[in-house]
């Protein structure tokens, strides 16, 4: 397909010359302030790459054959997947086509060509959250954990901090799926128990960290907050609130935290740690990961 002709699929404007390489993030509405082109197009600039990251905005219907056209074409090295497509996009794909931690969780935010050239996915959200929590907070195990929320993105962040707080940290998973799915999911992700969305106030003053990783508080959701403010208060003063949206900054949930003093983090660590690794997928260069990181840090 002529990049030209991708229009026809999207709901926003995309010209780019054919045949040169492209690269592209597909969401819902990536053209609606995703920090990714930025990034990735900082780290080809720096590698003096002639390659331009373009946000690809599709509905449902669409994806599919937007996929089937982007297999198609040798000119797409690869990109970002975004919500809410973590998980139809792993679908699509089948698991020969993602890396093992990929298939495992059921979702990917990376695309990528192997080395015969098909287009492949992995997941580097859940190992970009650990590093970026880390980072700020130290070593986790032992911690009590809950996740609220585990769709895409999800399911990657409580793969790896599942692993991370072993042997004595328990992992809770809280969503709205109905209880025969959560407990399924849980299990499969190693977490110690599924709670339900109504009964998430119980739990709260046992909670060392909590991790919110819906999408409550961002796009069209953003005056909303995952939990209230009297179930927030529930939690025990040296609990951290990590809410892995970055835009905006300050999320109403670590608003309200950080105002009865707990500690907080946003997304924006992990939305850098998770370009860098996704590029590397996509663009392998050289030099590592290092360079890709401060070429992408000086504009984010």
């Amino acid at each position: 397909m002529k990049h030209l002709e991708y229009s026809n699929l999207l709901n926003n404007n995309f010209t780019y010359p054919k045949n040169k390489i492209f690269s592209s993030i597909i969401g819902e509405h990536p053209s609606h302030g995703a920090r990714s082109p930025k990034l990735w197009n900082a780290a080809f600039l720096s590698h003096k790459i002639d390659c331009k990251m373009l946000p690809m905005d599709v509905s449902q219907i669409n994806l599919k054959k937007l996929l089937e056209e982007l297999d198609k074409d040798i000119n797409f090295i690869g990109g970002s997947v975004t919500t809410p497509y973590k998980e139809l996009v792993a679908g699509w794909l089948t698991p020969e086509r993602m890396t093992p931690e990929a298939s495992s969780i059921g979702a990917v935010n990376c695309l990528f060509r192997n080395k015969n050239g098909n287009l492949c996915g992995t997941n580097t959200d859940g190992e970009a959250a650990l590093s970026s929590f880390k980072s700020k907070y130290g070593d986790i195990s032992g911690k009590n954990i809950l996740i609220l929320g585990p769709g895409g993105a999800g399911k990657a962040v409580a793969a790896f901090f599942a692993l991370a707080i072993q042997p004595q940290g328990k992992l809770f998973l809280a969503g709205r799926f109905n209880p025969d799915k959560g407990k399924s999911l849980a299990k499969k992700l190693k977490a110690f128990e599924w709670i339900q969305w109504d009964n998430i106030g119980n739990l709260l003053s046992k909670i060392d960290i909590l991790i919110n990783c819906t999408s409550l508080g961002f796009g069209k959701a953003i005056d909303v907050i995952p939990i209230q403010n009297n179930q927030i208060i529930k939690l025990n003063s040296n609990c951290i609130v990590f809410d892995i949206i970055y835009q905006p900054e300050l999320t109403k949930l670590l608003k309200a935290s950080q105002k009865i003093g707990l500690q907080i983090l946003n997304g924006s660590a992990m939305n850098l740690e998770q370009a860098v690794l996704a590029y590397g997928y996509a663009a392998p260069e050289p030099n590592g990961k290092r360079c890709t990181r401060d070429a992408m840090k000086k504009i984010s």
